[in-house]
């Protein structure tokens, strides 16, 4: 090896040090650290697809859409046998509901990519399908994907999204299989529990259900905020509402619990529920008196699942305060549909 390659070589080593830090850093939020990490790559190896990759993940993680396409496209081009890029890529175009240029990506990037890379591939390839309308195709994508994966977490994300599809049986499959890989007994009944409910079988529903309470008691999440910060979120929360429904809410309090109990989840509510309202929404109240089978009106927010389910502290907070939004909302007599449109769903 002459002192030329040997030089290379090393310049390579490093720039590949540095895009590894500089992708920890990215997914654990430091968006500074990783743009350094992404700068150092590339004083090693100027326009190596690897560096065009992370920093185009730093333009779409500071919301710069049109900047990060760019840059996937551009390492896309630099190395066609590159999955990444296109997925990236791919995702945005369905963003912008550009569908046949994302498909073409995503396709793309399934015929080169391998192992935990073409899964994801092929997830993307479902989301395309379905955004199109094309169940035949969502389903075919899902099933391939779960079939070939070997993360847990991605054959559970293909488990639930052939049930959302309308294929319980590919779904169920697809649960049973994670279950071999060694996927959380917990999220296996969960998704079990879901078909079930799906099929209008509700003892085997609450049968799964109730385990998945019982596993996750067992296990419970590192929790970000104490009691009171999570009560100070969810009055912050009630003071955006006017003062009038305010007024109305008076008597409905927000109670904090870890979980629903084993008798809510008989009822048949989900044990992974974030909130709910229990009571009569103010509509179907009688206002002649008399005669009502007496009820408290109240708002629950269910801490561990909103723990569980939100990592990060911010999204976190911010989704207390969906959460509390939403159940007041019922307590108003608004559907989930109408919830869903006004970005509370």
């Amino acid at each position: 090896m002459t002192r030329e390659d040997t030089t290379s070589a090393q310049a390579a080593a490093h720039a590949a040090a540095w895009i590894e830090e500089g992708w920890n850093a990215l997914e654990g939020g430091d968006i500074e650290r990783a743009e350094t990490a992404c700068s150092h790559a590339e004083a090693a190896t100027p326009d190596l697809p690897d560096c065009l990759h992370l920093r185009g993940a730093i333009a779409e993680a500071r919301g710069e859409a049109d900047l990060a396409l760019d840059l996937y496209q551009r390492a896309a081009s630099a190395d066609p046998e590159f999955p990444s890029p296109r997925l990236g890529a791919a995702g945005l175009l369905l963003d912008r509901g550009e569908v046949g240029a994302a498909r073409e990506l995503a396709e793309a990037a399934v015929a080169s990519a391998e192992d935990e890379e073409r899964v994801e591939a092929l997830l993307i390839c479902a989301e395309i399908a379905a955004t199109a309308g094309d169940g035949r195709a969502t389903r075919k994508h899902l099933s391939d994907a779960a079939a070939a994966a070997r993360d847990p977490a991605q054959i559970l994300a293909a488990a639930q999204a052939l049930l959302d599809a309308g294929d319980p049986k590919g779904a169920r499959s697809a649960y049973e299989r994670a279950r071999e890989r060694g996927a959380a007994e917990a999220d296996v009944h969960y998704g079990l529990g879901r078909i079930a409910e799906e099929q209008d079988d509700r003892d085997a529903m609450i049968t799964h259900f109730l385990e998945v309470a019982r596993l996750d008691r067992e296990s419970p999440p590192d929790y970000r905020l104490t009691e009171e910060e999570f009560e100070k979120a969810a009055e912050e929360a009630m003071s955006e509402l006017p003062d009038q429904v305010v007024e109305l809410l008076e008597n409905v309090p927000v109670l904090l619990d870890d979980a629903p109990s084993e008798d809510l989840i008989r009822e048949g509510i989900e044990p992974r529920l974030l909130g709910l309202f229990t009571g009569v929404p103010l509509p179907e109240k009688s206002h002649v008196g008399g005669g009502e089978t007496p009820h408290i009106d109240a708002v629950h927010l269910f801490r561990q699942n909103l723990e569980r389910a939100y990592t990060d502290r911010d999204e976190l907070v911010e989704q207390i305060r969906i959460t509390v939004l939403h159940e007041t909302a019922h307590f108003f007599g608004l559907e989930d549909d109408d919830l869903h449109r006004m970005g509370l769903g």
